[in-house]
């Protein structure tokens, strides 16, 4: 069995952004999963098979840790989440389109922490030989989607309030206590890893270039095809790839982050945003 888990707060993304994701995994997955909802409003009209959270208590203002969006490190808690389950936690603009039975199969035989790839340069397998030279480098990785046993990393929680408790103001932090990816990624270096590409993605690195021609050339290629094919999740970094934007977008419409570009022709993607959860 795998556990997947959500966050949410506030009034961003409401229970069908939830029921949106559970609906999804159900239709392709083929290992049985349990879903549970960490939030500040237990809303009535999510999923039943939804087991929902309140958030535990921080030794820090609630609204000072929704900057950085430290209150996702509520799912290393204890006593929040089933401990033993293999756990896959996922954003909630990170669309499913595939069988998380690869995820699962990913976190069992990895027994670390997975996070999105954040570098160009993929140099976290030499984390523990860089910290001989450099004790506080980091590889700084994404937590749009992040892989874990959790009885293996409550002391991240515990960490983090232990930190933030010597401080009076919470904005006085360490960079490294910024947010949650920050925090993860130098709490957990010495077992840290990312997810294959064939597992996860992010759109802008997997679908845009810094020219569109690249991109045209880069998607025809056989072995890219059968990557795209055959992915598990899809996360939007930036603004400007939200759902509520890319429920709007045309065939053809150019998207843009940072220096990236693309054309777009992903309707199902934009259809996925559309569909009633």
């Amino acid at each position: 069995m795998l556990q997947v888990v959500f966050v949410k707060w506030g009034t961003r993304y409401d229970a069908s952004s939830v029921n949106r994701h559970v609906k999804a995994i159900r239709k392709n997955s083929t290992t049985d999963v349990r879903f549970v909802c960490i939030t500040d409003n237990a809303e009535s009209n999510l999923d039943p098979s939804v087991e929902t959270v309140l958030f535990p208590e921080f030794r820090a203002p609630f609204d000072s840790l929704k900057r950085g969006c430290r209150l996702k490190l509520s799912i290393f808690a204890k006593d929040i989440i089933d401990p033993d389950l293999p756990t896959i936690f996922l954003d909630l603009d990170t669309l499913i389109c595939g069988d998380v039975h690869g995820i699962e199969s990913h976190i069992r035989k990895h027994r670390g922490i997975s996070m999105l790839q954040n570098h160009y340069v993929q140099w976290w397998p030499y984390q523990n030989m860089v910290r001989h030279l450099a004790p506080e480098a980091y590889y700084f990785g994404n937590s749009s989607a992040i892989g874990f046993y959790p009885k293996d990393y409550h002391f991240l929680f515990e960490e983090f309030n232990r930190v933030v408790d010597r401080f009076i103001d919470v904005a006085e932090l360490p960079k490294k206590y910024h947010s949650d990816e920050r925090f993860i990624s130098y709490a957990a270096r010495e077992t840290l890893r990312v997810f294959p590409s064939r597992l996860i993605v992010k759109f802008a690195e997997e679908y845009m270039a810094p020219f569109l021609t690249i991109e045209r050339i880069r998607k025809s290629l056989p072995w890219v095809k059968r990557r795209r094919k055959n992915l598990v999740a899809v996360t939007f970094v930036s603004e400007g790839l939200k759902p509520n934007v890319l429920v709007n977008l045309k065939r053809g419409d150019i998207v843009r982050y940072k220096r990236l570009v693309a054309k777009w022709d992903h309707q199902e993607y934009s259809q996925y945003w559309c569909e009633a959860a």
